[in-house]
């Protein structure tokens, strides 16, 4: 029988679990685990400074969407995406990113936009970089349009990107870029031109994956740039 007791036990269990997900995912992007190098649940938690249990069911969330891979024997490593994996990651987020703003062209309140415009100003705040920032702002799209699996799935496909451009810096001025491109949506969102808004999200997401992409080739190949999202 569930007790209160047990229901905020499974609670706090679970804010524990999306916690590590949120910190092993910025670990990944941020190339504090690296290719190719297998890890455990134990070592992972004590490099990140967090418990072993929400790390573990953090690693099975990102074993299921497919960014981790287990090693019978030699425990967890990150997934290498080739070519074809990378195609296919930018229609799979194309695609789910404009069915978030068919929705929301037909659902999104002036307030829900004034939410997004204030999700986009945290970053000039200094209270956050761009990369939380701009995966903020694409969640809570997908929120605003109630879309429960599809923001699941969201999270899935970003991490993936994160795999692609891991540890690496892209090309500077890039974070200017990923605010235009989010403002003109916006304006696009609040006109609810359904086209022009599957036009502007489907550039926004292929720049942001061939930036990723540049950034991958030239990996330790010349002086850090600007880190953008």
């Amino acid at each position: 029988m569930l007790t209160t007791s047990s229901l905020l036990d499974q609670s706090k269990s679970a804010s524990l679990a999306q916690q590590g997900y949120a910190i092993i995912r910025r670990a990944i992007r941020d190339g504090k685990i690296q290719r190719g190098h297998f890890f455990s649940e134990t070592t992972l938690a004590e490099s990140l400074g967090v418990s072993r249990t929400p790390v573990r069911e953090a690693l099975l969330n990102l074993f299921r969407d497919g960014v981790v891979e287990i090693v019978p024997k030699r425990g967890y490593k990150l997934v290498e995406l080739d070519s074809d994996d990378i195609v296919e990651v930018r229609l799979l987020r194309v695609a789910l990113e404009q069915l978030v703003v068919d929705r929301l062209c037909d659902v999104a309140t002036p307030d829900d936009i004034a939410a997004l415009r204030g999700i986009l100003a945290i970053h000039h705040s200094g209270q956050a970089d761009m990369y939380s920032v701009d995966e903020r702002f694409h969640v809570r799209m997908a929120e605003i349009a109630k879309f429960k699996h599809i923001t699941r799935e969201l999270l899935s496909v970003r991490g993936k990107m994160y795999l692609i451009s891991s540890g690496a810096r892209l090309p500077r001025g890039r974070d200017q870029e990923v605010e235009q491109e989010h403002l003109e949506l916006l304006e696009a969102l609040e006109r609810r031109d359904r086209v022009e808004a599957r036009r502007l999200i489907k550039e926004h997401v292929e720049h942001s994956i061939d930036a990723c992409v540049v950034a991958r080739k030239n990996f330790g190949k010349s002086p850090p740039l600007e880190r953008i999202a």
